[in-house]
């Protein structure tokens, strides 16, 4: 039933081979995972740190260029300012602190004002005006302060309010409109100390345009800014047309301007033209003027991503050939340690299949062995039995109760060699109607000693249980490997139950009809679910070697299946185990009145051809046959038997013939010969070997099963339903 369950053979895999063998295959496996994945993890960890660094290393550079950018830019407007500031102050000299006397020589200082703006490109235009902002002198063409009025207005207001400080204006233009100016001016005094205007010196914005676009070649990404200190652009490289000409207060630069910083850098986005950069600023030495550089921060974006995409473009393929390399290694060394394991697993399993077979066969030869010493002892019994009936027919006297023991021990010997036959799967299946109210008590003495003394066991029937028509020692064999295989699974100490009772319960698929069902139920560990549907196979067990066979659930359902009925099984791990079995019920039917003293006085009148081997059997054989009123005519080997048969005129009235026999020709083959060339001849064979009683039937002869006893063989011979009439299978 439970049978006693080892630990089963492990699912195909690399870890339960490798653990079978006492090895660790994860520890390869392991190591090449970590290899594939040190392939990927090192090289990206290493990419990751070196672009890191780069990155730290390509924004410090460019903080170096851009500061080393504001440094020239710095020299440059800071000389080009100075020079500027000292024309003014030579100006002045020339000028004087009179309007009159440099009216009466304004051709003399014009000329003077062009030798001073001479050979200096960052001196666009210089000039004197006077209090009322009108142009007293220049050194150019034209009486018109570049700007026009408003200009002049301007710059008179402003030197009224701020006395001597330098003035650097908007951006003005000349009055063609060919170039834009900022202006560079201080205050005039009169000899009087009153206020006289003022001196000019207009700086060209296109002067340092071409400077710090030259500046710039070389750098992509990189502004040039000149601002005054109230945010507003004088000079801007490179030019857009849709910057803002005004920084916000709140910008990167200008915020830390208002805060007083006169150097520095800082990471934002421009407030001209919403690009964030990476800015340096520093104001113009002493002057109201702050020049700034900045870089585009994708500029460094772009220049950190080109030089990652070669560092990937020479380190991925060596990586990925690493990484693959590491992966076919892995699968192939799964795939070699899954072979290896389906490879131990089949082994195994064929290992298993051959020590069962090598048990099967030792089983077989025990049977075979068995078989033999049965047969010859039903010849002893067929003897003994035959002898008491001719004992008790020619002295009825002794019928005593010597006789009956006798009698007795016959049938107790007669059962005993069934029960050896069932075990050597060579009994004659003999179908006959089983009362279970009777027959289950009396197998007790039978399954206790079988469970041991300290399990329990029960035996109920209900008592309107019906009768089952079934061959009564393979139902006793059945229910002892139920109870071996209860007893294996529950050990020393267990509960094992065998309930009848008409069935009122769903029936199984394909059963129909009344039914009757027998119920073997164990309290053991139970059967784990993926093996239910295995232990009605030939073979299959899950005891250790050598402790069972896998044929007794086997035998169990081949008598279900001969009997017409179903075995069926449930169990729970933990729980215990249920085979239920289901045989089709018969209808109750009145016990036959003794045969023995019915058949004593037996007369059947017929002329019978007696094939018998075995001397003894013969010679017990033919005075009960005689006994019967029946002429025999004996012989021990079929070819005689044959031999007789073709030279008589009047065939006897049956051949009762042994199947097996010495010679060339046995029961079987005489039974064919006499059926080709005596067909009105009536054939009864004896055998007590089911697979014989299967085989001879199937040809259409009927077979006596032994032992037999007299009144079996009146039956039979006077055409009674005791012989076999077609296959028990």
């Amino acid at each position: 039933m439970t049978p006693a369950t080892p630990t089963p053979i492990p699912a195909t895999s690399s870890a339960a081979f490798g653990n079978r063998l006492g090895l660790e295959p994860q520890a390869p496996l392991s190591s090449l995972r970590l290899l594939a994945l040190l392939c990927v993890a090192l090289p990206l960890v290493a990419f990751i740190a070196v672009g890191s660094f780069r990155f730290n290393q390509v924004r410090a550079e460019t903080e170096l260029r851009i500061d080393r950018t504001l440094r020239v830019a710095y020299e440059h407007a800071l000389k080009a300012l100075d020079t500027n500031d000292a024309a003014l102050a030579r100006v002045q000299d020339l000028a004087g602190r009179s309007d009159a006397p440099l009216l009466r020589n304004r051709e003399q200082l014009v000329r003077q004002l062009q030798g001073v703006s001479a050979n200096k490109p960052q001196l666009g235009w210089i000039g004197v005006v006077d209090a009322n902002g009108r142009l007293l002198a220049s050194d150019g063409p034209g009486g018109m302060l570049p700007g026009g009025e408003a200009a002049q207005a301007e710059l008179v207001r402003w030197h009224g309010l701020h006395g001597d400080e330098l003035r650097i204006s908007d951006l003005v233009r000349d009055p063609d409109g060919s170039d834009a100016f900022f202006l560079m001016s201080r205050r005039r005094l009169r000899a009087d100390g009153s206020f006289g205007g003022a001196f000019i010196a207009a700086l060209p914005v296109s002067h340092f345009q071409q400077f710090h676009g030259d500046l710039a070649a070389d750098e992509p990404g990189l502004a040039i800014t000149v601002f005054r200190a109230d945010g507003l652009i004088l000079s801007r490289f490179p030019n857009s047309d849709d910057a803002l000409p005004r920084m916000a207060p709140d910008g990167p630069v200008l915020s830390r301007v208002v805060l007083g910083e006169t150097r520095g850098q800082v990471i934002g986005v421009s407030s001209v033209d919403a690009r964030r950069r990476l800015l340096a600023f520093g104001k113009i030495g002493d002057y109201p003027l702050y020049i700034g550089t900045g870089m585009n921060m994708s500029e460094i974006w772009q220049r950190w991503l080109q030089e990652m995409a070669w560092l990937a473009g020479f380190g991925i393929p060596p990586m990925l050939g690493l990484y693959f390399s590491a992966r076919i290694a892995l699968n192939r060394t799964r795939t070699s340690l899954e072979t290896a394991a389906r490879l131990q697993e089949e082994t195994q399993a064929r290992q298993r299949v051959e020590e069962a077979l090598v048990q099967a066969q030792k089983l077989e030869a025990l049977g075979r062995l068995t078989g033999g010493v049965a047969h010859d002892f039903n010849n002893a019994l067929m003897v003994i039995s035959s002898n008491l009936y001719l004992l008790k027919r020619k002295h009825p006297e002794t019928t005593g109760r010597y006789a009956e023991s006798i009698g007795r021990a016959v049938a107790s010997a007669t059962k005993l060699t069934r029960q050896l036959l069932a075990f050597s799967r060579r009994q004659a299946l003999v179908p006959e109607q089983v009362d279970l109210r009777v027959k289950l008590p009396e197998l007790k003495a039978l399954l206790g000693p079988v469970l041991g003394a300290q399990s329990q066991l029960t035996l109920e029937v209900s008592p309107d249980t019906r009768p089952i028509l079934v061959d009564a020692a393979e139902l006793e064999l059945a229910l002892l490997n139920l109870a071996i295989n209860a007893r294996d699974a529950m050990g020393a100490r267990g509960h094992f139950s065998v309930l009848a009772r008409n069935a009122t319960d769903s029936l199984p698929p394909l059963l129909e009809g009344p039914m009757v069902l027998v119920e073997a139920v164990d309290d053991g560990p139970g059967i784990d679910p993926a093996l239910l549907d295995k232990v009605f196979e030939p073979f299959f067990t899950t005891k250790p070697v050598g402790e069972g066979t896998g044929l007794g659930l086997s035998q169990v359902y081949g008598l279900c299946q001969r009997a017409g009925g179903a075995a069926t099984i449930h169990s729970e791990v933990g729980k215990g185990t249920t085979v239920r079995l289901w045989f089709p019920a018969v209808p109750l039917r009145d016990e036959a009145p003794a045969v023995v003293a019915r058949t004593q006085d037996t007369q059947i009148g017929k002329t019978i051809l007696l094939v018998e081997d075995n001397d003894e059997v013969a010679a017990a054989l033919v005075p009960m046959l005689g006994a019967m009123d029946c002429k025999v005519h004996r012989f021990d080997r079929a070819a005689a038997a044959l031999e007789w048969l073709s030279g008589q005129q009047e065939l006897p009235d049956l051949l009762l013939t042994d199947v097996v026999m010495p010679g060339e020709m046995d029961g079987a083959g005489l039974a064919q010969q006499v059926r080709a060339r005596f067909p009105e001849l009536r054939i009864l064979l004896m055998t007590g070997y089911a697979e014989q009683i299967d085989a001879i039937t199937k040809l259409g002869f009927e077979v006596l099963p032994k032992p037999c006893s007299a009144e079996m063989l009146a039956e039979a011979i006077g055409g009674g339903s005791t012989a076999v009439d077609a296959p028990t299978a």
